[in-house]
């Protein structure tokens, strides 16, 4: 494997073993700080995306269209908060590995493997208003060898990428709305379509009973590489056991349009995705 691989490897084998890794599951912001430096900030100022198929998470899915399953591994922990002027500011890492496996009647075929890592820093500008920026990484070759037996024909696929984001709140709806753009200052193999445009909401999160809430999610992204096509993500879910931060989620997702699969970024897929997911 060599040095550019090795270093996001290694921050997911760090935070995986971290005690303190956690991922929110609410639109909340963080609290009010004191002004001093914190580590591991309890609440986040930035939202988790949860219709994002390529976010920061831990998940198990079914396509309810195919005998594909869809694995991830990973997400995200807020090493520090701190102050700049009067606004809140926090620092965090994430990483996570999704796998794509064909269900064989014996065996699990390993189709690919997308491995993102991230440096997101967000600012809380108002107490509506939270925006991102930091940098990512994105490799879609980890797996060439499982996509080769299959009879695909494995690409070179990897980003390099500034996140531009803002997140409102918006109590109305129970949730929030969010836009933004992802810059990939390096992308191979198509090397002039830099931006990827991408907005969406959370709402509902209505309470059914004690310990269960049901909310929506919509997120869409327009590619440039691929001649501005979309790629559209609706969720359903449920939230179980919730206790702070920590909860698990069972969620429908329909997800339409260009491919999130690198290996497979010039093709279209429609997904019926019913999946867990776990958030600490």
């Amino acid at each position: 494997m060599n040095i550019r691989l090795s270093f996001p490897c290694v921050l997911l084998l760090v935070f995986t073993l971290s005690p303190a890794a956690h991922a929110v599951v609410n639109a909340g912001l963080a609290e009010d700080s004191s002004g001093e430096f914190r580590w591991f900030p309890e609440m986040p100022l930035f939202p988790k995306l949860v219709a994002d198929g390529t976010g920061q998470q831990m998940s198990l899915s079914k396509d309810l269209d195919s005998k594909r399953i869809v694995g991830s591994i990973g997400g995200s922990q807020r090493l520090f908060e701190t102050m700049i002027g009067r606004l809140p500011l926090q620092f965090s890492v994430g990483a996570t590995v999704y796998g794509n496996f064909i269900r064989q009647p014996d065996v699990l075929d390993a189709l690919t493997v997308d491995f993102f890592v991230d440096l997101p820093v967000d600012i809380r500008v108002s107490d509506a208003l939270t925006v991102r920026t930091g940098w990512g990484h994105y490799s879609a070759h980890l797996a060439d060898d499982g996509i080769e037996a299959l009879g695909h024909h494995s690409i070179n696929y990897a980003k390099d990428y500034i996140p531009l984001f803002a997140a409102y709140s918006l109590p109305a709806i129970g949730g929030f709305a969010y836009g933004g753009a992802r810059i990939d200052y390096f992308t191979i193999p198509v090397r002039d379509g830099h931006c990827i445009l991408e907005g969406g909401s959370e709402f509902g999160n209505l309470p059914l009973c004690s310990g269960m809430d049901l909310y929506g999610a919509i997120d869409i992204k327009l590619r440039q590489e691929v001649a501005w096509r979309s790629t559209q993500s609706y969720q359903v879910g449920l939230r179980l056991v919730q206790k702070g931060p920590r909860g698990l989620r069972l969620a429908y997702t329909y997800r339409t349009g260009a491919d999130e699969r690198g290996q497979f970024y010039d093709q279209t897929l429609t997904s019926s995705l019913i999946g867990v997911f776990l958030d600490f």
